[in-house]
């Protein structure tokens, strides 16, 4: 956890996007092994940017002309492809994206009990870097 910790102060300390995306290379390192757990990062108009595992996608959400209904449309980027925007607003909402991870690590923890322990230690560091 500690180098959960350092990439968080490196991040809060420089503040540029390369600090920004080692956070959240850290952070998706440490989000339970399913695919049912997305962090969201932002949200931009009609598009969501979500941290997964494998990394960034942008969901486009967009009501159908004529129909009530919802589609959506998801597309994979690099980390080097998120704009410096959405980078500020990563930067200012650390702690609802750790608070995101803490609450899925928990949420994990009833399947693998080891997850219950990293759960602890993210919410360790959120206090500590309020």
């Amino acid at each position: 956890m500690s180098e959960l910790q350092n990439v968080l102060k490196k991040m809060k300390l420089k503040g540029d996007k390369e600090s920004t995306i080692d956070f959240l290379k850290t952070v998706a390192r440490l989000l339970p092994p399913s695919d049912d757990y997305g962090i969201s990062l932002t949200k931009k108009g009609v598009h969501e940017y979500v941290l997964d595992r494998r990394g960034v996608v942008i969901i486009s959400l967009s009501l159908e002309e004529y129909l009530p209904i919802f589609s959506a449309d998801s597309k994979r980027i690099e980390y080097n492809e998120i704009p410096e925007d959405v980078i500020k607003v990563i930067k200012t909402n650390w702690k609802q994206i750790l608070g995101q991870l803490r609450d899925y690590l928990l949420e994990y923890s009833k399947i693998d009990k080891k997850y219950l322990e990293v759960a602890d230690q993210v919410n360790s560091v959120i206090f500590e870097n309020i």
